[in-house]
């Protein structure tokens, strides 16, 4: 009766040491050592070709579209590189702008595009405003606000008024077009031809 008892305990101690050292080895064996290997600062992060990108409003809405050849983004960077971008800016459903040039910069935090080398904004014609035509080395674009501006000198058409400026600041909500400095200009009033 007492080998009875002591097998009676003895068993499920050396079934819990087996499991246990079981569990133990396992636990080992599944471990994984992470090591988080820095990327180059000089090298993409990603990269991208034949790239069609766009955002919608809230209703569905195309809202802007953006293309390009290329585009990269560094390593902990929030600007997106693009070669030979074009944005075209909508909206309630209407094409409002197209943006093109050679090189663009967008932030993904701002929103903003920032386009650089023969930039060329182009404006459709709506019923309030005639179409218009900006020519600049560089544009910056704020997607939010729906405004561009630029320090560089510019070359305009807007209907039949066009002319030369140095800088330019145009919001769209607004319809406003401001041109700061250094402007030659023939406007043509379409209420009085």
């Amino acid at each position: 009766m007492i080998k009875k008892w002591r097998s009676g305990w003895l068993f499920p101690l050396i079934l819990a040491i087996c499991l246990g050292g079981l569990s133990a080895w396992l636990g080992r064996i599944s471990e994984l050592d992470i090591e988080e290997v820095a990327l180059n600062p000089n090298e993409p992060q990603y990269a991208m070709v034949d790239i069609d990108g766009r955002r919608f409003d809230g209703t569905g809405r195309l809202k802007e579209n953006l293309s390009a050849e290329s585009a990269w983004q560094m390593p902990k960077s929030d600007d997106v590189y693009f070669d030979q971008p074009q944005l075209v800016l909508y909206g309630a459903g209407q094409r409002l702008y197209d943006v093109k040039s050679e090189e663009a910069r967008y932030n993904t935090d701002t929103r903003q595009v920032f386009f650089e080398k023969n930039v060329v904004l182009t404006k459709a014609a709506d019923a309030r405003r005639p179409a218009g035509v900006l020519k600049t080395a560089s544009l910056l674009v704020d997607t939010q606000t729906e405004t561009a501006s630029t320090d560089a000198p510019v070359a305009y058409q807007y209907g039949d008024s066009h002319g030369t400026a140095k800088g330019v600041q145009y919001n769209h909500q607004q319809g406003f077009l401001n041109l700061p400095s250094r402007v030659k200009a023939i406007i043509y009033d379409p209420k009085n031809p």
